[in-house]
């Protein structure tokens, strides 16, 4: 078999390989899908909605208006029945005071349930990139078994006809067999990126989960400067303001409480023998706050406020830097991918050629070939890469400012 006849045939072989390993990726599941499907079914999601109804049941514990007690007897020497009633008489703002709280602890769970959205979608923007990836470095690693299989093949006939040493055989076959494992290793790759992407779907059994579309992430992004000003709006700020304002509000309800609490007393003695007829009588009871209980409970509630500041402040510095840094990464990850597209791929191409016509010459070994055409997937797998860590960059960057 002539040089030129294995060089076409390892042609065959490597563009016969390609169509394969692409159509894989036709039928699956799409970014917008994703992120539907995660706002719909993301177990995080369904947890701190539950959160927000108990925290609405909270309202209606505090609106409760206290019970009355009732009381009834007799007597031998005197009255032969007497009942009596205490009722509460909350008039002085406490259950409105305790509603105002309730009302404002339930804001600070609502922000938390938007704080809880934002971590499931990014981890969900992340599960369905890494997906992509591992479908697109399992198509180039495909590629590359299909050509190491075609070239094991024809060495092994070379050998037999005695035109390559037996040593070319070894190094094809340990070429195959490392392809081989990539490629395996690749497939199940994209299983367990599947499962972890059901995860976040709220789908069982993820792994036969495939990709539809691209990665949704634009082209270009606003000014650095304009994302800033949208730091103060992500729900991780919003919700220590939140609980800032809720501790002011449990402070308001713990002074309302140092408020008198009236009591008043109804009562009636029937069939006493002393008495022309039934004796009635009413009092009214006033607690008397003598006793400063509460005015730890308010201190801690400033301090609770305090607290809950502080934190916004920290919030809005790590979100600053993180936005700083997710813009960085995606603005050298859009020049990597333009120098991918524009320059690299284009060289290894045109070297992986000039090789296949110095091996049709003689001038070069099959195996170098093999080598060009490696550096040209490599440079490919690359500009994978390179995409996956721009759309990553690019869900830290929604993160922060607050995607919907």
């Amino acid at each position: 078999m002539s040089k030129r006849a294995i060089l076409a045939l390892l042609m065959a072989g490597i563009v016969s390989a390609a169509p394969s390993a692409r159509g894989q990726s036709q039928a699956g599941v799409s970014y917008a899908e994703v992120i539907a499907s995660a706002r719909r079914a993301a177990p995080d999601l369904r947890v701190a909605k539950a959160r927000e109804a108990v925290a609405r049941s909270e309202i209606r514990v505090a609106r409760a208006y206290p019970n009355p007690s009732v009381a009834f007897g007799t007597s031998t020497q005197a009255a032969r029945f007497s009942a009596a009633a205490s009722i509460p008489l909350v008039v002085f703002g406490q259950r409105g005071a305790a509603e105002d709280a309730s009302r404002a602890d339930l804001v600070t769970v609502q922000v938390e349930t938007e704080q809880a959205w934002s971590d499931v979608r990014v981890q969900a923007s992340r599960a369905f990139i890494a997906l992509w990836l591992a479908e697109q470095l399992a198509q180039e690693r495909d590629r590359v078994d299909a050509i190491a299989t075609d070239l094991e093949r024809l060495v092994q006939g070379r050998v037999e006809l005695g035109a390559a040493p037996e040593l070319d055989r070894l190094r094809a076959n340990a070429e195959r067999l490392r392809a081989d494992v990539d490629a395996q290793e690749s497939r199940q790759n994209i299983l367990a990126a599947g499962s972890e992407l059901g995860r976040w779907i709220g789908r069982q059994g993820g792994a036969s989960l495939r990709t539809r579309g691209g990665l949704a992430v634009p082209s270009t992004t606003p000014p650095l400067a304009a994302l800033l000003a949208k730091v103060g709006a992500n729900p991780a700020v919003r919700r220590e303001q939140a609980d800032a304002r809720a501790a002011e509000a449990r402070a308001r309800r713990e002074k309302a409480l140092v408020r008198p609490l009236l009591t008043l007393d109804l009562g009636v003695d029937a069939m006493d023998p002393t008495l022309p007829g039934p004796n009635y009588h009413a009092q009214l009871g006033v607690e008397v706050p003598l006793f400063d209980r509460r005015r730890g409970l308010i201190e801690r509630e400033h301090a609770s406020a305090g607290a809950a500041r502080a934190r916004g402040d920290v919030a809005v510095a790590q979100l600053i830097a993180d936005l700083s840094t997710a813009y960085r990464i995606f603005e050298s990850m859009s020049a990597r991918r333009q120098a991918l597209e524009a320059g690299v791929i284009p060289a290894a191409d045109a070297a992986a050629q000039a090789t296949q016509e110095s091996y049709a010459l003689g001038r070069a070994p099959l195996l170098a070939v093999l080598d060009g055409f490696r550096a040209s997937i490599d440079a490919t797998i690359s500009l994978r890469e390179t995409e996956a860590a721009r759309a990553n960059a690019w869900a830290d960057i929604e993160r922060v400012v607050g995607a919907p």
